[in-house]
Protein backbone atom coordinates (compact mmCIF):
# COMPACT_ATOMS: atom_id res chain seq x y z
CA UNK A 1 0.00 0.00 0.00
CA UNK A 2 1.43 3.35 -1.05
CA UNK A 3 1.32 6.01 1.66
CA UNK A 4 2.33 9.68 1.31
CA UNK A 5 3.36 10.47 4.85
CA UNK A 6 4.13 14.13 4.34
CA UNK A 7 0.93 14.94 2.43
CA UNK A 8 -0.91 16.82 5.16
CA UNK A 9 2.16 18.82 6.12
CA UNK A 10 2.83 19.71 2.50
CA UNK A 11 -0.75 20.91 2.01
CA UNK A 12 -0.55 23.03 5.17
CA UNK A 13 2.72 24.54 4.05
CA UNK A 14 1.53 25.39 0.56
CA UNK A 15 -1.70 26.97 1.87
CA UNK A 16 0.31 29.37 4.01
CA UNK A 17 2.84 30.08 1.26
CA UNK A 18 0.02 30.79 -1.17
CA UNK A 19 -1.58 33.29 1.23
CA UNK A 20 -5.06 32.29 0.15
CA UNK A 21 -4.50 32.38 -3.64
CA UNK A 22 -4.96 29.33 -5.81
CA UNK A 23 -1.83 27.16 -5.66
CA UNK A 24 0.27 27.45 -8.81
CA UNK A 25 3.16 25.66 -10.45
CA UNK A 26 6.67 25.96 -9.11
CA UNK A 27 7.52 28.88 -11.38
CA UNK A 28 4.98 30.98 -9.46
CA UNK A 29 5.84 29.73 -5.97
CA UNK A 30 8.24 31.82 -3.82
CA UNK A 31 11.76 30.52 -3.30
CA UNK A 32 11.95 31.40 0.38
CA UNK A 33 15.15 32.03 2.29
CA UNK A 34 17.46 29.31 3.61
CA UNK A 35 18.09 29.74 7.34
CA UNK A 36 20.16 26.87 8.69
CA UNK A 37 18.20 23.65 8.16
CA UNK A 38 14.98 25.52 7.36
CA UNK A 39 13.49 27.40 4.43
CA UNK A 40 11.53 30.46 5.57
CA UNK A 41 8.61 31.87 3.58
CA UNK A 42 7.40 35.32 4.72
CA UNK A 43 4.36 36.92 3.10
CA UNK A 44 1.92 39.79 3.53
CA UNK A 45 -1.58 40.06 2.10
CA UNK A 46 -3.75 43.18 1.94
CA UNK A 47 -7.52 42.94 1.37
CA UNK A 48 -10.25 45.50 0.79
CA UNK A 49 -13.80 44.13 0.98
CA UNK A 50 -17.22 45.70 0.52
CA UNK A 51 -20.10 43.93 2.31
CA UNK A 52 -23.69 45.13 1.84
CA UNK A 53 -25.03 43.39 4.98
CA UNK A 54 -22.10 43.07 7.33
CA UNK A 55 -24.16 41.96 10.38
CA UNK A 56 -26.32 39.42 8.48
CA UNK A 57 -29.56 41.26 9.28
CA UNK A 58 -32.92 40.12 7.91
CA UNK A 59 -33.73 43.57 6.48
CA UNK A 60 -32.20 47.06 6.21
CA UNK A 61 -28.72 45.55 6.39
CA UNK A 62 -25.71 47.70 7.32
CA UNK A 63 -23.04 48.05 4.64
CA UNK A 64 -19.34 48.53 5.33
CA UNK A 65 -15.90 48.53 3.77
CA UNK A 66 -13.34 46.35 5.56
CA UNK A 67 -9.58 46.58 5.14
CA UNK A 68 -7.34 43.74 6.29
CA UNK A 69 -3.59 43.35 6.64
CA UNK A 70 -2.29 39.79 7.05
CA UNK A 71 1.46 39.25 7.54
CA UNK A 72 2.53 35.67 8.08
CA UNK A 73 5.60 33.50 8.04
CA UNK A 74 6.20 29.78 7.55
CA UNK A 75 9.41 27.85 8.20
CA UNK A 76 9.82 24.35 6.77
CA UNK A 77 12.66 22.01 7.64
CA UNK A 78 14.98 20.47 5.06
CA UNK A 79 15.89 17.37 7.05
CA UNK A 80 16.61 14.12 5.20
CA UNK A 81 14.26 12.40 7.65
CA UNK A 82 11.45 13.82 9.74
CA UNK A 83 9.94 17.24 9.18
CA UNK A 84 9.00 20.36 11.14
CA UNK A 85 6.74 23.17 9.91
CA UNK A 86 6.36 26.28 12.07
CA UNK A 87 3.90 29.03 11.19
CA UNK A 88 2.68 32.35 12.61
CA UNK A 89 0.38 35.06 11.36
CA UNK A 90 -1.65 38.11 12.31
CA UNK A 91 -4.78 39.53 10.64
CA UNK A 92 -5.85 43.08 11.52
CA UNK A 93 -9.28 44.14 10.21
CA UNK A 94 -10.43 47.75 10.04
CA UNK A 95 -14.07 48.77 9.40
CA UNK A 96 -14.74 52.10 7.74
CA UNK A 97 -18.18 52.66 9.33
CA UNK A 98 -18.11 50.43 12.43
CA UNK A 99 -14.95 51.01 14.45
CA UNK A 100 -16.20 48.80 17.30
CA UNK A 101 -15.91 45.83 14.97
CA UNK A 102 -12.19 46.27 14.29
CA UNK A 103 -10.38 43.07 15.24
CA UNK A 104 -6.95 41.50 15.51
CA UNK A 105 -6.64 37.74 14.99
CA UNK A 106 -3.42 35.80 15.45
CA UNK A 107 -2.17 32.25 15.19
CA UNK A 108 1.02 30.34 15.84
CA UNK A 109 1.71 26.65 15.53
CA UNK A 110 4.20 23.85 14.97
CA UNK A 111 3.48 20.64 13.05
CA UNK A 112 5.92 17.75 13.13
CA UNK A 113 6.48 14.43 11.41
CA UNK A 114 8.69 11.78 12.96
CA UNK A 115 9.58 8.89 10.66
CA UNK A 116 9.97 6.30 13.39
CA UNK A 117 10.32 3.46 10.89
CA UNK A 118 9.31 2.53 7.35
CA UNK A 119 5.92 1.54 8.73
CA UNK A 120 5.32 4.05 11.54
CA UNK A 121 4.95 7.82 11.36
CA UNK A 122 4.25 10.05 14.38
CA UNK A 123 2.65 13.49 13.90
CA UNK A 124 2.82 15.85 16.91
CA UNK A 125 1.23 19.32 16.68
CA UNK A 126 0.73 22.30 18.94
CA UNK A 127 -1.00 25.61 18.19
CA UNK A 128 -2.51 28.75 19.65
CA UNK A 129 -5.17 30.91 17.99
CA UNK A 130 -6.67 34.29 18.94
CA UNK A 131 -9.89 34.95 17.01
CA UNK A 132 -13.12 36.94 16.97
CA UNK A 133 -16.74 35.91 16.46
CA UNK A 134 -18.47 38.61 14.43
CA UNK A 135 -21.67 40.38 15.35
CA UNK A 136 -24.49 38.71 13.42
CA UNK A 137 -23.14 35.21 14.08
CA UNK A 138 -25.62 32.67 15.47
CA UNK A 139 -23.79 32.34 18.80
CA UNK A 140 -23.50 36.11 19.41
CA UNK A 141 -26.45 37.88 21.10
CA UNK A 142 -28.32 40.41 18.99
CA UNK A 143 -27.52 43.43 21.19
CA UNK A 144 -23.74 42.86 21.17
CA UNK A 145 -21.73 46.07 20.90
CA UNK A 146 -18.64 44.37 19.46
CA UNK A 147 -17.35 40.97 18.30
CA UNK A 148 -16.67 38.20 20.82
CA UNK A 149 -12.95 37.59 21.31
CA UNK A 150 -11.78 34.08 22.16
CA UNK A 151 -8.61 32.01 22.10
CA UNK A 152 -7.91 28.34 21.49
CA UNK A 153 -4.86 26.44 22.76
CA UNK A 154 -4.46 22.99 21.19
CA UNK A 155 -2.09 20.04 21.33
CA UNK A 156 -2.43 16.90 19.26
CA UNK A 157 -0.75 13.64 18.31
CA UNK A 158 -1.30 11.43 15.28
CA UNK A 159 -0.01 7.98 14.33
CA UNK A 160 0.14 6.32 10.90
CA UNK A 161 1.04 2.63 10.72
CA UNK A 162 1.16 0.49 7.59
CA UNK A 163 1.52 -3.28 7.51
CA UNK A 164 0.92 -5.15 4.27
CA UNK A 165 -2.41 -4.07 2.82
CA UNK A 166 -3.60 -2.55 6.09
CA UNK A 167 -3.18 1.11 7.07
CA UNK A 168 -4.02 2.37 10.56
CA UNK A 169 -4.48 6.04 11.44
CA UNK A 170 -5.10 7.39 14.96
CA UNK A 171 -5.48 11.06 15.86
CA UNK A 172 -6.07 12.67 19.24
CA UNK A 173 -6.15 16.26 20.48
CA UNK A 174 -6.87 18.38 23.53
CA UNK A 175 -8.08 21.99 23.14
CA UNK A 176 -9.06 24.65 25.61
CA UNK A 177 -11.42 27.38 24.35
CA UNK A 178 -11.67 30.60 26.38
CA UNK A 179 -14.15 33.41 25.57
CA UNK A 180 -13.86 37.01 26.79
CA UNK A 181 -16.96 38.66 28.30
CA UNK A 182 -18.98 40.67 25.76
CA UNK A 183 -19.90 44.37 25.95
CA UNK A 184 -23.56 45.02 25.09
CA UNK A 185 -25.30 48.05 23.64
CA UNK A 186 -26.23 50.30 26.56
CA UNK A 187 -23.18 49.43 28.68
CA UNK A 188 -24.11 46.04 30.17
CA UNK A 189 -21.80 43.00 29.95
CA UNK A 190 -22.76 39.49 28.82
CA UNK A 191 -20.91 36.75 30.70
CA UNK A 192 -19.21 34.34 28.29
CA UNK A 193 -17.60 32.06 30.88
CA UNK A 194 -20.37 29.50 30.29
CA UNK A 195 -18.86 28.91 26.82
CA UNK A 196 -15.34 28.16 28.10
CA UNK A 197 -14.59 24.48 27.68
CA UNK A 198 -12.08 21.67 27.34
CA UNK A 199 -12.43 19.60 24.17
CA UNK A 200 -10.92 16.12 23.93
CA UNK A 201 -11.11 14.43 20.53
CA UNK A 202 -9.98 11.09 19.16
CA UNK A 203 -10.50 9.50 15.75
CA UNK A 204 -9.38 6.17 14.31
CA UNK A 205 -9.35 4.84 10.75
CA UNK A 206 -8.47 1.39 9.39
CA UNK A 207 -8.12 0.94 5.62
CA UNK A 208 -7.65 -2.24 3.60
CA UNK A 209 -6.27 -2.11 0.05
CA UNK A 210 -8.50 -4.47 -1.92
CA UNK A 211 -6.40 -3.84 -5.03
CA UNK A 212 -4.24 -0.99 -6.27
CA UNK A 213 -6.18 2.30 -6.28
CA UNK A 214 -9.12 0.82 -4.34
CA UNK A 215 -9.41 0.69 -0.54
CA UNK A 216 -12.17 0.02 1.96
CA UNK A 217 -12.11 1.72 5.36
CA UNK A 218 -13.89 1.90 8.70
CA UNK A 219 -13.77 4.87 11.09
CA UNK A 220 -14.75 5.67 14.65
CA UNK A 221 -14.26 8.50 17.09
CA UNK A 222 -15.38 10.34 20.20
CA UNK A 223 -15.27 13.99 21.23
CA UNK A 224 -15.85 15.08 24.83
CA UNK A 225 -16.86 18.64 25.80
CA UNK A 226 -16.31 19.69 29.43
CA UNK A 227 -17.64 23.19 30.19
CA UNK A 228 -16.29 25.32 33.04
CA UNK A 229 -19.61 26.86 34.17
CA UNK A 230 -23.35 26.32 33.92
CA UNK A 231 -25.14 27.97 31.01
CA UNK A 232 -26.54 31.28 32.30
CA UNK A 233 -29.79 30.82 30.37
CA UNK A 234 -30.70 27.23 31.29
CA UNK A 235 -28.71 26.98 34.57
CA UNK A 236 -27.06 23.65 33.73
CA UNK A 237 -23.72 22.72 32.14
CA UNK A 238 -23.55 21.71 28.49
CA UNK A 239 -21.15 18.79 29.03
CA UNK A 240 -21.56 16.12 26.36
CA UNK A 241 -19.97 13.37 24.28
CA UNK A 242 -20.18 13.10 20.49
CA UNK A 243 -19.68 9.69 18.88
CA UNK A 244 -19.21 8.65 15.25
CA UNK A 245 -18.80 5.33 13.47
CA UNK A 246 -18.70 4.75 9.74
CA UNK A 247 -17.38 2.92 6.72
CA UNK A 248 -16.56 3.80 3.16
CA UNK A 249 -14.49 3.39 0.04
CA UNK A 250 -11.55 5.32 -1.42
CA UNK A 251 -11.02 5.00 -5.16
CA UNK A 252 -8.32 6.66 -7.26
CA UNK A 253 -8.82 5.21 -10.75
CA UNK A 254 -6.30 7.57 -12.36
CA UNK A 255 -3.70 10.08 -11.24
CA UNK A 256 -6.24 12.81 -12.01
CA UNK A 257 -9.26 11.37 -10.18
CA UNK A 258 -9.68 10.88 -6.44
CA UNK A 259 -12.91 9.85 -4.70
CA UNK A 260 -13.60 9.03 -1.06
CA UNK A 261 -17.12 8.23 0.15
CA UNK A 262 -17.97 7.46 3.77
CA UNK A 263 -21.21 7.17 5.74
CA UNK A 264 -22.20 6.09 9.22
CA UNK A 265 -23.87 7.09 12.45
CA UNK A 266 -23.31 10.22 14.58
CA UNK A 267 -24.76 11.01 18.00
CA UNK A 268 -24.40 13.46 20.87
CA UNK A 269 -25.27 12.54 24.47
CA UNK A 270 -25.59 15.28 27.08
CA UNK A 271 -24.74 14.67 30.71
CA UNK A 272 -27.76 16.71 31.85
CA UNK A 273 -31.27 15.59 30.91
CA UNK A 274 -32.29 19.21 30.22
CA UNK A 275 -30.75 18.71 26.77
CA UNK A 276 -32.18 16.10 24.43
CA UNK A 277 -29.71 13.74 22.78
CA UNK A 278 -29.08 14.20 19.06
CA UNK A 279 -28.33 11.55 16.45
CA UNK A 280 -28.48 10.95 12.72
CA UNK A 281 -26.67 9.75 9.63
CA UNK A 282 -23.10 10.97 9.22
CA UNK A 283 -21.64 11.57 5.75
CA UNK A 284 -18.17 12.46 4.48
CA UNK A 285 -17.57 12.70 0.73
CA UNK A 286 -14.57 14.18 -1.07
CA UNK A 287 -13.96 14.07 -4.81
CA UNK A 288 -11.48 15.69 -7.19
CA UNK A 289 -11.38 15.34 -10.97
CA UNK A 290 -8.68 16.96 -13.07
CA UNK A 291 -10.65 17.19 -16.30
CA UNK A 292 -7.54 18.41 -18.09
CA UNK A 293 -4.17 19.94 -17.25
CA UNK A 294 -6.01 23.27 -16.94
CA UNK A 295 -9.33 22.44 -15.28
CA UNK A 296 -10.15 20.79 -11.96
CA UNK A 297 -13.55 19.97 -10.46
CA UNK A 298 -14.01 19.37 -6.73
CA UNK A 299 -16.95 18.27 -4.60
CA UNK A 300 -17.45 17.56 -0.94
CA UNK A 301 -20.28 16.78 1.44
CA UNK A 302 -20.30 16.38 5.21
CA UNK A 303 -22.97 15.77 7.83
CA UNK A 304 -21.83 16.48 11.38
CA UNK A 305 -22.85 17.79 14.81
CA UNK A 306 -21.81 21.34 15.79
CA UNK A 307 -21.83 22.90 19.27
CA UNK A 308 -24.16 25.82 20.03
CA UNK A 309 -24.38 28.63 22.58
CA UNK A 310 -28.02 29.48 21.82
CA UNK A 311 -30.21 29.36 24.95
CA UNK A 312 -32.91 27.40 23.07
CA UNK A 313 -30.52 24.97 21.35
CA UNK A 314 -28.46 22.01 22.52
CA UNK A 315 -26.48 21.48 19.31
CA UNK A 316 -26.81 21.69 15.53
CA UNK A 317 -27.09 18.86 13.03
CA UNK A 318 -25.35 20.20 9.92
CA UNK A 319 -25.30 19.08 6.28
CA UNK A 320 -22.61 20.99 4.35
CA UNK A 321 -22.07 20.56 0.58
CA UNK A 322 -19.71 22.32 -1.86
CA UNK A 323 -18.97 22.06 -5.61
CA UNK A 324 -16.15 24.03 -7.22
CA UNK A 325 -14.29 24.46 -10.49
CA UNK A 326 -10.80 25.91 -11.10
CA UNK A 327 -9.45 26.78 -14.53
CA UNK A 328 -6.14 28.21 -15.74
CA UNK A 329 -6.78 30.76 -18.48
CA UNK A 330 -3.01 31.07 -18.64
CA UNK A 331 -0.29 29.63 -16.44
CA UNK A 332 -0.43 32.72 -14.23
CA UNK A 333 -4.15 33.59 -14.52
CA UNK A 334 -6.52 31.34 -12.62
CA UNK A 335 -10.29 31.68 -12.33
CA UNK A 336 -12.76 29.69 -10.30
CA UNK A 337 -16.39 29.36 -9.27
CA UNK A 338 -18.27 27.47 -6.61
CA UNK A 339 -21.69 26.87 -5.15
CA UNK A 340 -22.68 25.55 -1.76
CA UNK A 341 -25.70 24.42 0.22
CA UNK A 342 -25.87 24.05 3.99
CA UNK A 343 -28.76 22.85 6.14
CA UNK A 344 -28.63 23.48 9.89
CA UNK A 345 -31.14 21.72 12.18
CA UNK A 346 -31.15 23.22 15.68
CA UNK A 347 -31.65 20.39 18.17
CA UNK A 348 -31.69 19.51 21.81
CA UNK A 349 -33.96 22.02 23.67
CA UNK A 350 -37.06 24.01 22.71
CA UNK A 351 -35.99 25.29 19.29
CA UNK A 352 -37.47 23.91 16.06
CA UNK A 353 -35.36 26.23 13.90
CA UNK A 354 -34.23 24.93 10.52
CA UNK A 355 -31.98 27.00 8.21
CA UNK A 356 -31.12 26.53 4.55
CA UNK A 357 -28.04 28.47 3.40
CA UNK A 358 -27.16 28.95 -0.27
CA UNK A 359 -23.83 30.37 -1.41
CA UNK A 360 -22.20 31.21 -4.75
CA UNK A 361 -18.67 32.46 -5.35
CA UNK A 362 -16.55 33.73 -8.26
CA UNK A 363 -12.81 34.21 -8.00
CA UNK A 364 -9.78 35.22 -10.09
CA UNK A 365 -6.05 35.41 -9.32
CA UNK A 366 -3.27 36.93 -11.39
CA UNK A 367 0.28 35.83 -10.52
CA UNK A 368 2.48 38.70 -11.69
CA UNK A 369 5.71 37.01 -10.62
CA UNK A 370 6.57 34.28 -8.14
CA UNK A 371 6.61 37.02 -5.47
CA UNK A 372 3.56 39.14 -6.29
CA UNK A 373 -0.07 38.39 -7.09
CA UNK A 374 -3.42 40.18 -7.14
CA UNK A 375 -6.92 38.79 -7.07
CA UNK A 376 -10.60 39.40 -6.65
CA UNK A 377 -13.67 37.58 -5.34
CA UNK A 378 -17.44 37.99 -5.39
CA UNK A 379 -19.62 36.05 -2.96
CA UNK A 380 -23.40 35.82 -2.49
CA UNK A 381 -24.98 34.24 0.59
CA UNK A 382 -28.69 33.67 1.21
CA UNK A 383 -30.12 32.13 4.40
CA UNK A 384 -33.76 31.02 4.56
CA UNK A 385 -35.04 30.17 8.05
CA UNK A 386 -38.35 28.87 9.36
CA UNK A 387 -38.08 31.28 12.32
CA UNK A 388 -38.60 35.03 12.38
CA UNK A 389 -35.70 37.44 11.75
CA UNK A 390 -33.08 34.75 11.02
CA UNK A 391 -33.05 34.97 7.24
CA UNK A 392 -30.74 37.29 5.32
CA UNK A 393 -29.03 38.00 2.01
CA UNK A 394 -25.47 39.23 1.70
CA UNK A 395 -23.22 40.30 -1.15
CA UNK A 396 -19.48 40.88 -0.80
CA UNK A 397 -16.78 41.99 -3.22
CA UNK A 398 -13.11 41.63 -2.29
CA UNK A 399 -9.85 42.77 -3.88
CA UNK A 400 -6.53 41.44 -2.62
CA UNK A 401 -2.79 41.90 -3.21
CA UNK A 402 -0.14 39.51 -1.92
CA UNK A 403 3.64 39.71 -1.64
CA UNK A 404 5.48 36.42 -0.99
CA UNK A 405 9.20 35.92 -0.58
Amino acid sequence: MKVVRSGLLAVAAMSVIGSGAYAQGREYQPNGARVGSFTVYPSVKVDVEYVDNVFAEDNNGTSDVIGRVNPQVLARSNFKRHQVIARAGVTAAFHENNDDDNTVDANVGIDGRVDASRSLTIRPTVSYRLANEARGSDNVVGNAAEPVEFDVAKAGLGLDYVVGRLAFTLDGSASYVDYDDLALVGGAVDNQDDRDRLELRSQARVAYEVRPKLSLFVTGGIAMFDYDDVDDAVLVKRDSEVYNVGAGVAYNPTARTKVSVGAGYISQSFDNAAFSDVDGVGVNVNAEWQVSALTTLTARAERRIDQSADAAVGSELVLDTRIGVRHELRRNIVVGAGVGYTNREFEGLTSNRDDDIYQARLRADYFITRNFSVGGRYQFTRRISNTTANGFSQNSVLATATARF
